[in-house]
């Protein structure tokens, strides 16, 4: 395993097996955003998802709209202020050949599925995996509660599935 999952498996953040999984994604290309309030280390556990991605393919980390004219294979989407984040989402997920690695907290709020949605009536996005990582504060730790998989189909119906 990656030591950079590792080290929140090592922690007790995340299960061994949820670590295989995340990183399993990766280098699968599937999209990946960690979600929660940032008491609940997700910020850290982005970072470090996008230091995998980074360390494998070809990445960008996204300031503003026109890092998406760049041809890579991850854009790394940190939560940004003062631009239409949900907007950013879209457009990155209707990159063909491309994934993200970003979050999604209160203060960055997206509505993925309608992100998704957006895409199918544009004919974009069809078939890209969306990971979304939930993760929460128990007992004063941060755990990883909920590893849920989203794509669309080719009639745009929105399939999830919670591992």
């Amino acid at each position: 395993m990656n030591p950079m999952i590792k080290k929140f498996v090592d922690t007790g953040m995340m299960s061994p097996e949820q670590g295989h999984f995340i990183e399993e994604a990766i280098m699968r290309k599937d999209s990946i955003v960690v979600s929660g309030h940032r008491s609940a280390g997700i910020r850290p556990l982005m970072a470090s998802i996008m230091g995998v991605a980074k360390s494998n393919f070809t990445s960008v980390q996204v300031k503003g709209f026109d890092d998406l004219k760049k041809d890579v294979e991850f854009f790394l989407i940190p939560g940004l202020d003062d631009i239409d984040f949900e907007k950013l989402i879209y457009e990155a997920i209707s990159k063909p050949d491309s994934s993200l690695v970003s979050l999604k907290e209160p203060e960055h709020p997206v509505s993925l599925m309608k992100v998704l949605r957006q895409n199918f009536k544009k004919g974009t996005g069809i078939g890209k995996k969306i990971l979304t990582l939930e993760c929460i504060k128990e007992n004063d730790e941060a755990k990883l509660s909920k590893i849920t998989e989203m794509y669309l189909d080719e009639k745009g119906k929105i399939i999830k599935q919670d591992y």
